[in-house]
């Protein structure tokens, strides 16, 4: 996986455990760059991954073919939060002009890239190596993508990125067979599918405080913190500035929900097993498998 102590790794552990394995007894993650992971596969060092896009499609058949999509992180937690721009809070209390810009960028190249006719667009610009540097060997295009020349650029270096972002997504397999959706929601910049756009305000850049409180269940969960914060509201609180946001956004003449937290529904996760933030112990305590958990003894 790509990071330690992050969605990536919760996800992982999450979704085996949904089907009776325990990550702990049954493998070993480790971390490895986005763009190894691939070659690690081939080579047999790993034998499965959970990447953000495009080093997914690489590994499908018609590709490098050494590997498909098992889920989507939307398969796994339908509306989860993910990538984040995040400093220190000394930073906004230093720059608070510059952190404001900052906000107010971000929503705006989320909001364009949102879009359904800039999609192709984006697509063919994160082929740069500045960005990913995902195209195919045989499709010859600049190695630097200048903003001027991207509608000039080849369809064809858009075989990785593309996917993702404008939808046919294919899941592969060794059979030959392909596994294509449409879906335009495999990634979500800023506008948000119509089951998960029923708060008012909501969109995927306002960030959930309630949202932390889950993933400080799976630290507690996985051992990475000894167990549920006593103060979990609080961090969420310091870590997640819904109410900077609001601000920021309200002088762009967006709507924000007016809450912090929200339940998570059952239908949204991968194992049907709904989210209550306002008991987020009791949640903890239902799963089966975690660290620390009581284990028979058997003698003979």
């Amino acid at each position: 996986m790509v990071l330690s102590s992050a969605i990536y790794e919760y996800f992982v552990r999450y979704v085996v455990a949904a089907v009776g394995i325990d990550p702990f007894q049954e493998f070993r993650i480790i971390i490895v760059p986005p763009p190894q992971m691939v070659v690690n596969m081939r080579i047999g060092n790993i034998q499965a991954y959970m990447v953000a896009e495009p080093w997914n499609t690489r590994a499908i058949q018609g590709n490098e073919g050494v590997g498909f999509t098992f889920a989507q992180g939307r398969e796994i937690w339908h509306g989860h939060p993910d990538r984040v721009l995040a400093v220190q809070e000394p930073f906004i209390n230093q720059n608070p002009k510059t952190y404001r810009s900052l906000i107010k960028a971000l929503i705006e190249a989320c909001q364009y890239c949102s879009q359904p006719e800039h999609r192709q667009e984006v697509a063919k610009i994160i082929t740069s190596r500045s960005f990913t540097g995902a195209k195919p060997r045989q499709c010859v295009s600049p190695t630097v993508v200048n903003l001027e020349d991207v509608s000039r650029l080849p369809e064809c270096v858009t075989q990785f990125t593309g996917p993702g972002l404008v939808g046919n997504y294919d899941y592969g397999g060794f059979d030959g067979q392909k596994r294509v959706i449409e879906a335009a929601d495999t990634t979500v910049f800023y506008d948000l599918p119509a089951d998960l756009a029923q708060i008012p305000g909501n969109h995927s850049t306002f960030l959930w405080q309630s949202q932390a409180i889950w993933l400080m269940t799976q630290a507690a969960r996985w051992g990475q913190i000894p167990e549920f914060p006593a103060d979990a509201e609080q961090k969420a609180h310091m870590s997640w500035r819904t109410d900077l946001y609001r601000e920021i956004a309200a002088e762009m003449g967006i709507p924000c929900p007016a809450e912090d937290y929200k339940v998570e529904p059952a239908e949204l996760f991968i194992d049907r097993k709904a989210f209550d933030p306002s008991d987020p112990v009791r949640y903890l305590n239902s799963f089966e498998i975690r660290a620390g958990r009581p284990m028979p003894i058997y003698m003979s």
